[in-house]
């Protein structure tokens, strides 16, 4: 049968309110529940966002079953609810890679644009980048980092603006503050 492999928060972690619970199982699964709602996602990976717990201590009942309808023996998460989040994400100006806002960066230093966020993202998209001739491809590579790579070869030039259009949610479901994200290139040099 299958098995929770972790999750997070842990047993005896905390979660707002509204936050959500991220599990990972040994195996492909079916279905999962907490609480008796249903879980989303796929494969081993599935998530469940917390309606309805009020403040203080809580226990999470995970249950499911594997593709071949194995049931998951119930496992009971113990965590400390705290007041739901409603503080909006951000983009962490100076964690960013160029900074935010900088001018005079060597183009050919920047292979990658790496902006940060002020807390883990639920989601995160690019919805608009310039110059518009550039080709990117983006994902988070981590909870708060969107990396956004050039593809074909795609080399930035000097004296441009790098605009970066953006929306996205942390897991609690609170929208992205900020949502451009710019750095200018230096000039030519001669």
């Amino acid at each position: 049968p299958p098995t929770l492999a972790s999750s997070n928060p842990a047993n005896g972690g905390t979660m707002a309110a509204n936050g959500t619970l991220t599990m990972v199982f040994s195996e492909n699964m079916k279905e999962v529940t907490v609480n008796g709602t249903p879980a989303t996602g796929s494969g081993k990976n599935w998530t469940w966002t917390a309606t309805g717990l009020s403040a203080g201590a809580a226990t999470l009942k995970v249950g499911g079953a594997d593709m071949a309808g194995n049931k998951l023996a119930e496992v009971a998460i113990s965590v400390t609810v705290t007041a739901p989040d409603t503080t909006p994400p951000d983009i962490d100006a100076n964690a960013c890679d160029p900074k935010a806002g900088a001018s005079g960066v060597d183009p050919a230093k920047v292979s990658k644009i790496k902006i940060a966020f002020t807390e883990d993202m639920g989601e995160a998209k690019v919805d608009a980048f310039e110059p518009a001739d550039a080709k990117i491809d983006y994902k988070l590579v981590d909870p708060k980092t969107l990396e956004i790579s050039f593809l074909g070869g795609y080399k930035l030039g000097n004296e441009i603006t790098v605009k970066v259009t953006l929306s996205g949610k942390d897991k609690a479901g609170n929208a992205l503050k900020t949502t451009s994200y710019t750095f200018a290139t230096m000039k030519k040099e001669g």
